[in-house]
């Protein structure tokens, strides 16, 4: 029990168990100091409204935040402008640690890709609104000597060149039709003073002819001031005979009130009506 008791009072008991409160105080609190700085207690941001921004300008609106971005999806949208940032996470306002990384969803530099249809033996009146449901446009109405197949495809073309039904083709692109005509075959130019822009467009396709070249646009400054702006003369005129493809160029205004005046009972019937393409084949 004497033995007991003199190693209970001894010195060196309570220097080892001095040594070993120490030890275990300063592994504690290293801990504490390790946990503190990897996960940076308290030292949170707030996270940014980055929808819009170019991808280039990213550093610069995160640097001085402390944060970091990953492009992860990519999408195609003709709303937002191309490289643009269109979703984020985490969303704008959340509070997060510094050295984030800010996960984005881009507008593509490169629009959508679409697959070419089959459009040959069809009629242009069919041909048409196909080539525009799937995401296309057509460029122009191209005619040679085909006895068997007056009116309908006989080839389809990009940049020059025929493309395959099935190819994929980026959205937007224009074709060429080409089509069959017999010998010496005319049609009627239809008279389009009064007409805006796209329907006089969509009526001159209807009648197998294309657009020309617009000769005059009084008050456009734009292509979107051209689009919107109304037909107030055309070469050649109205209800004169043309070759099938032939190009009528046009003389446009953005004073509607011009245009009024030239719209007839008849034009204003082709004008509205919705099924400019079910007009008899010529």
């Amino acid at each position: 029990m004497k033995k007991i008791f003199r190693i209970l009072t001894g010195t060196r008991l309570w220097i080892n168990l001095g040594l070993i409160v120490t030890v275990i105080s300063l592994v504690v609190a290293g801990t504490l100091f390790w946990l503190s700085v990897f996960t940076r207690h308290g030292d949170a941001v707030q996270v940014p409204d980055l929808t819009g921004y170019e991808i280039e300008d990213l550093p610069e609106a995160l640097e001085k935040r402390y944060l970091t971005y990953e492009i992860t999806d990519s999408i195609y949208s003709d709303e937002q402008p191309r490289g643009s940032v269109v979703q984020q996470n985490p969303l704008p306002g959340k509070t997060v640690k510094r050295d984030r990384a800010i996960y984005l969803t881009v507008n593509s530099v490169l629009r959508e890709t679409v697959i070419m249809p089959d459009l040959s033996g069809k009629s242009r009146r069919i041909a048409i609104p196909m080539l525009e449901i799937s995401g296309l446009e057509l460029e122009e109405l191209s005619y040679k000597p085909d006895e068997s197949c007056t009116g309908c495809v006989l080839d389809q073309l990009y940049n020059g060149k025929t493309i395959d039904p099935g190819s994929q083709i980026r959205k937007g692109e224009k074709i060429t039709l080409v089509l069959g005509q017999r010998s010496n075959e005319l049609t009627k130019v239809p008279r389009l003073l009064g007409l805006s822009f796209d329907d006089a467009n969509a009526l001159l396709n209807a009648y197998s002819l294309n657009m020309g070249t617009v000769l005059s646009c009084e008050g456009c400054e734009t292509a979107e001031d051209t689009s919107a702006a109304f037909v107030i003369n055309q070469l050649p005129a109205g209800r004169e005979n043309a070759g099938l493809g032939s190009f009528v160029d046009l003389y446009l205004s953005t004073d509607s009130s011009k245009a009024a005046s030239f719209i007839e009972p008849a034009d204003t019937t082709n004008a509205t009506n919705s099924s400019l393409y079910d007009l008899e084949e010529n």
